[in-house]
C-alpha cells in the first residue's frame, strides 16, 4: 500500500513541476469534452435548416373545365401550399425538363412533376374507372444519404396533403348531390316505403311458410310411393324369375329368320313375275289381251303385297323381349315396300281403263321403274336386313338370361337406396319442421317492427337523417378526408435531438479520453526508489493518476452539457454519477489493456471504439442494425453507460439507472482480474514482442 501511495504522490509532484507537462495534462482533461461539445451543437437540431434543402416542382397540367363552365387548376393550388411550407425550400421549375435536369446536376436534390390530366383525374377520376392523380417523384440519391430521407418525409408530406384534398373534393362533390336529393325528400314516403317493404318481406315469409308446409305433405306422399315401391320391386323380382324360367320355351330363332327370308323371296319372285306379265302387255295393241295381261299384273302385285303383310305380321307377332334395333329396321322397310305396291296397284287398275297411247305407255313405263326399284330393295337392302334379325335372334335367349339377372341385381341396389331415401326424407321433413317455426318466429318479430315504427312520429324518425344529407359539404369533406384525429402523448420527452444524443456522445468522449491518456502517459511505473513493489502496486499506484484525470475528464464534459450547451436533464447528479462511473470503467480497461499488450493492447481498445461507435444502439435503434450487432452489443460496455446517462436526461424508471451502473461495474471488475492476474503469466511474451518492435527501428 505504501509504493501505491508513494508512486501516486511522486506522478502528482512531477506533473506540478512541469508546466509543460501540466499544459498537456490540462489539454488531455479539456480534449474529450470538445470532442462531444461539438458533436452535440452539431447535432442540436438537425432538421432546423431543412429549409435550405431545395426540392423543384413542375408541372404539366392541363386543368379541368367542370360542367358549370369554372376552370380550375389543382396542381397549381398544391404548388402555393409548398411554397408557404418553410421547412423545404421549394422551388417552381419552369417545366419539366428544368426540373429534372437540375435533379441530374445536383442544384436540386428531388423535384416533383405533376401530369398533364392530374386536375381532370381529380375531378373525375373517381367516376372515370377509379383513374388516379399521378404526380412523377425524382430523387438523388447521390448527392447525400441523409437529405434523401429528409425529401422523402417532404414527399410523403404532399402525398398526405394530396389525398386529403382528393378525397375532400370527391366527399364534398357527392354530399352537394346529396343535399339536392334531400330537399326533395318526404318522411312520410320514407316511413310508408319502410312499412311497404316489412309488409313485402311478412308477405314473402308467409308464402315460404306455405311452401315448406307443402314440401312436408309432399315428403309423406314420396314415403308412402317409395314403400309401393318397394313392394312392387319384389313383385318385379318375381317375375324376372319367371322369364329366366322361360327362355329356354324360345323357338329356334333360325328356323323363324328362314321362314321370314322364304316370304321375302316369294314377294320378290311375284313382283319379277309382275314385271313379265308388264313387259307381255307393253308389247301387244290388241284391247282384250292387253286387258287380260294388266289383270294378271294386278294379281301379282296384289300376291306379293299379301307376302310383305304377312311377313310383317310374323314380324310384329314376335315377343316383345325380341324386339331390337334390326327388327325395327326391317319392318320399315317392308312397310315401305308394302305401301308402294298399294299404291301401285291402284295405278294399274287406272292405267287399264285409259284410252289415250301416249298416256297409257308413260304410266307403263313409271310402273315398270317401280316394280324394279321394289324387286331390287327386296332383293338387296331388305334381305340384308333379314339376315342381320335372324343373327340377332340367335342371341335372344341368352340376353334374355343375362339381362334378367343384371336387372336383379339392379333392384337390389333400387331397394338399398329407397331405404336410405326415406331415412333421408324423414330427417328433411324434420329440418323443414324446424324452419317452419323460425319463419313464424320471424314473422312475429316484423309485426312487433310495424307496430314500433308506426308509434314513432315519422318527423322524428326521419329528421336525423335528414339533417346529415343536408349538412355542410365542405365540413364533411374536410372529416371524411382525415376521419381519425391522433392524440400524441410523448413518455420520457426530450427538448431536442441534441439532448437526446448527449448521452452517446458524451460516452464516446469518455472512451476517447481514455485513448488520449494512455496515447500520452506512460502506464509502467518507474520502480526506482520503491521497497520491493509488487505487480499489483505498480499496476494500480500508477492506475490512480489515470483515474485522476478521467474524473477531471468527466466532471469538464457534464459541466460543458449543462452550462454552455444547456442540454435537457431531469436529474443532473444521477447523470454526474454515470458519467464518473463511466470514466472509471472507460479509463481502468483501456489502462489494462495497455498495460498488458502494449501497443497490441492499444490497437485493441481503439477496434473496440470503432465497433461499439456502430453497434452501441447510440444513434439508431439496435434492432434495425445488422444481426452480427444485435448479438454481440450486450457484451460492450457502451450500451450500459448510454442507457444509464439516458434515465438521468429524459427520466428513471424503477431500478433501471441502478441495473445499467452494476452491468457497467462488471467491466471494470474484468479490467481489474486482466490487470492483476491474466496479465502476469504473458509478461514475457509481451517483453519478446516490444524488443522485437523496437529492433525494426519502425515500431
Amino acid at each position: 500500500m505504501r509504493n501505491i501511495k508513494k508512486i501516486f504522490s511522486r506522478d502528482v509532484v512531477a506533473l506540478l513541476k512541469n508546466p509543460f507537462a501540466l499544459i498537456i495534462a490540462g489539454g488531455l482533461c479539456v480534449l474529450p469534452a470538445l470532442y462531444a461539445w461539438f458533436n452535440i451543437y452539431s447535432n442540436w437540431d438537425p432538421y432546423g435548416n431543412t429549409g435550405n434543402i431545395k426540392i423543384a416542382a413542375a408541372t404539366e397540367d392541363k386543368g379541368f373545365t367542370d360542367s358549370s363552365g369554372i376552370y380550375v387548376n389543382a396542381s397549381d393550388a398544391v404548388i402555393e401550399s409548398l411554397k408557404e411550407n418553410e421547412s423545404i425550400d421549394w422551388i417552381l421549375a419552369d417545366s419539366k425538363e428544368a426540373a429534372v435536369n437540375g435533379v441530374y446536376n445536383g442544384r436540386y436534390y428531388a423535384a416533383v412533376v405533376f401530369s398533364e390530366d392530374f386536375t381532370e383525374c381529380m375531378y373525375q377520376g373517381f367516376l372515370d374507372g377509379l383513374k388516379r392523380p399521378t404526380a412523377t417523384y425524382y430523387e438523388n440519391e447521390k448527392k447525400n444519404a441523409v437529405a434523401t430521407k429528409i425529401t422523402d418525409t417532404a414527399i410523403s408530406t404532399l402525398e398526405t396533403s394530396i389525398n386529403k384534398q382528393y378525397i375532400s373534393l370527391v366527399v364534398s362533390t357527392l354530399f352537394d348531390k346529396q343535399q339536392a336529393a334531400a330537399s326533395n325528400i318526404d318522411a312520410t314516403d320514407i316511413t310508408e316505403t319502410i312499412l311497404a317493404k316489412i309488409e313485402r318481406a311478412k308477405k314473402t315469409i308467409r308464402n315460404f311458410s306455405i311452401a315448406v308446409q307443402s314440401l312436408i305433405k309432399a315428403n309423406d306422399k314420396l314415403t308412402a310411393s317409395l314403400d309401393g315401391a318397394s313392394s312392387d320391386l319384389g313383385t318385379i323380382r318375381s317375375n324376372l324369375d319367371g322369364v329366366q324360367a322361360g327362355a329356354s320355351d324360345v323357338p329356334d330363332m333360325q328356323a323363324l329368320a328362314d321362314k321370314l327370308n322364304a316370304a321375302n323371296s316369294q314377294a320378290a319372285q311375284s313382283v319379277s313375275e309382275a314385271l313379265s306379265q308388264l313387259k307381255q302387255a307393253q308389247k301387244t295393241d290388241i284391247k282384250e289381251q292387253k286387258d287380260a295381261l294388266y289383270g294378271q299384273l294386278a294379281s301379282r302385285i296384289s300376291s306379293a303385297k299379301s307376302s310383305l303383310d304377312g311377313l310383317i305380321d310374323s314380324l310384329q307377332s314376335l315377343n316383345a323381349a325380341t324386339v331390337n334395333i334390326s327388327k325395327g329396321i326391317v319392318l320399315t322397310q317392308l312397310e315401305n315396300q308394302s305401301q308402294s305396291l298399294g299404291n301401285l296397284s291402284d295405278r294399274v287398275a287406272n292405267a287399264s281403263h285409259s284410252e289415250n297411247d301416249s298416256i297409257l305407255a308413260e304410266t307403263e313405263q313409271q310402273i315398270e321403274q317401280q316394280l324394279r326399284s321394289i324387286e331390287q330393295a327386296l332383293q338387296t337392302s331388305v334381305s340384308q336386313s333379314l339376315s342381320m334379325l335372324g343373327n340377332g335372334l340367335q342371341q335372344v335367349s341368352t340376353e334374355i338370361t343375362q339381362t334378367a339377372e343384371n336387372i336383379k341385381g339392379d333392384i337390389d341396389i333400387i331397394s338399398s337406396i329407397m331405404e336410405s331415401s326415406t331415412t333421408a326424407i324423414d330427417l328433411t321433413n324434420q329440418s323443414f319442421s324446424g324452419m317452419e317455426k323460425n319463419l313464424t318466429y320471424v314473422g312475429l318479430k316484423l309485426d312487433k317492427i310495424s307496430e314500433a315504427i308506426n308509434a314513432v312520429d315519422q318527423a322524428q324518425m326521419v329528421q336525423g337523417v335528414l339533417h346529415f344529407m343536408q349538412g355542410s359539404s365542405d365540413d364533411y369533406g374536410s372529416f371524411f378526408a382525415q376521419p381519425v384525429s391522433i392524440d400524441t402523448e410523448i413518455i420520457y420527452p426530450v427538448d431536442n435531438y441534441g439532448s437526446g444524443v448527449t448521452p452517446f456522445y458524451t460516452t464516446l468522449a469518455l472512451w476517447v479520453g481514455g485513448v488520449v491518456l494512455v496515447s500520452l502517459i506512460k502506464v509502467n511505473a518507474d520502480t526506482e526508489g520503491l521497497e520491493n513493489p509488487k505487480p499489483y502496486e505498480l499496476f494500480l499506484g500508477r492506475y490512480l493518476l489515470f483515474f485522476v484525470l478521467a474524473l477531471i475528464q468527466a466532471c469538464i464534459t457534464v459541466w460543458g452539457n449543462f452550462y454552455l450547451l444547456h442540454v435537457q436533464c431531469m436529474y443532473p447528479r444521477r447523470f454526474l454519477l454515470a458519467a464518473f462511473i463511466t470514466s472509471f470503467t472507460f479509463s481502468l480497461l483501456i489502462y489494462a489493456l495497455t498495460i498488458s499488450f502494449g501497443d497490441i493492447g492499444k490497437a485493441a481498445v481503439v477496434v473496440l471504439m470503432v465497433l461499439q461507435i456502430a453497434g452501441s444502439s447510440g444513434t439508431y435503434p439496435i434492432e434495425i442494425l445488422p444481426q452480427f450487432y444485435q448479438k454481440l452489443y450486450i457484451f460492450f460496455p457502451f450500451p450500459y453507460a448510454i442507457n444509464a446517462m439516458r434515465e438521468a436526461v429524459a427520466g428513471v424508471y424503477e431500478h433501471d439507472f441502478t441495473l445499467y451502473l452494476m452491468r457497467l461495474l462488471l467491466f471494470a471488475a474484468a479490467a481489474l482480474v486482466l490487470g492483476l492476474a491474466i496479465r502476469l503469466p504473458f509478461r514475457g511474451i509481451y517483453h519478446f514482442i516490444e524488443r522485437r518492435m523496437k529492433d525494426t527501428e519502425m515500431m
